[in-house]
């Protein structure tokens, strides 16, 4: 009896065709990972955002302009590049541009949760001290966002206030008038470069802020 030395075609068939099952499974569940990690990441720091408000309790009567020191979430697009990154910050000293040391401090580093327009500038790379976690196009390939509701426009923010209220445009508070007191839900809505994986919605409701994930219809 001679020993069986070869595979037969049918039988490497077969294993071709199992990995290549095997694959597109752990393809699929990789996609899934990364959109499920993208959602608890920004929705976490978006909901860090209100407590730190309702911790800090800003509120200054002899400030005319103390509602611009709200705690609040914000994306950059970069125009000239793919890089898409946010950041926790408080204008605590109303110049309308934030800084590091005005920026929360990121629960899983230690770092800062905050990104200057710098980095958008080609070859520019983040400063140690920041966490990397809000460049959220390298980290989950996030390549856009798109906003709804209280946030539609060039609205690329939402603050809230000592009641965990959210509010939008707070760069424009003149005055503590509430003015800019989200009436209706705002949403920011994230795409991905790999276009197999669908985009998902975050939303913040009005007047509570309390935030959830709206899930978005694909049409392919």
């Amino acid at each position: 009896m001679s020993n069986r030395l070869a595979f037969s075609m049918i039988e490497l068939v077969m294993v071709i065709v199992v990995i290549s099952i095997l694959a597109s499974v752990s393809i699929s569940n990789f996609d899934k990972n990364i959109r499920r990690d993208a959602i608890d990441s920004i929705s976490h720091d978006i909901i860090y955002t209100q407590q730190l408000a309702l911790l800090d309790n800003k509120h200054n009567i002899n400030d005319s302009r103390w509602q611009m020191t709200y705690w609040k979430w914000r994306y950059t697009l970069c125009s000239k590049s793919d890089k898409v990154f946010y950041s926790v910050s408080s204008d605590m000293n109303e110049k309308g541009n934030v800084n590091r040391v005005e920026s929360a401090i990121d629960t899983y580093n230690g770092k800062y949760l905050y990104q200057s327009n710098y980095f958008c500038k080609e070859g520019a790379t983040s400063n140690k001290d920041d966490s990397s976690r809000v460049i959220i196009s390298e980290r989950f390939g996030i390549k856009s966002i798109s906003n709804g509701g209280s946030c539609k426009g060039d609205v690329q923010s939402v603050a809230f206030d000592s009641l965990g209220r959210p509010h939008r445009g707070v760069e424009s508070y003149s005055s503590p008038n509430y003015e800019f007191l989200m009436k209706k839900n705002c949403s920011f809505t994230f795409s991905f470069f790999d276009e197999d994986i669908e985009p998902f919605a975050i939303v913040i409701e009005a007047i509570t802020g309390r935030v959830f994930l709206e899930e978005m219809e694909v049409v392919k």
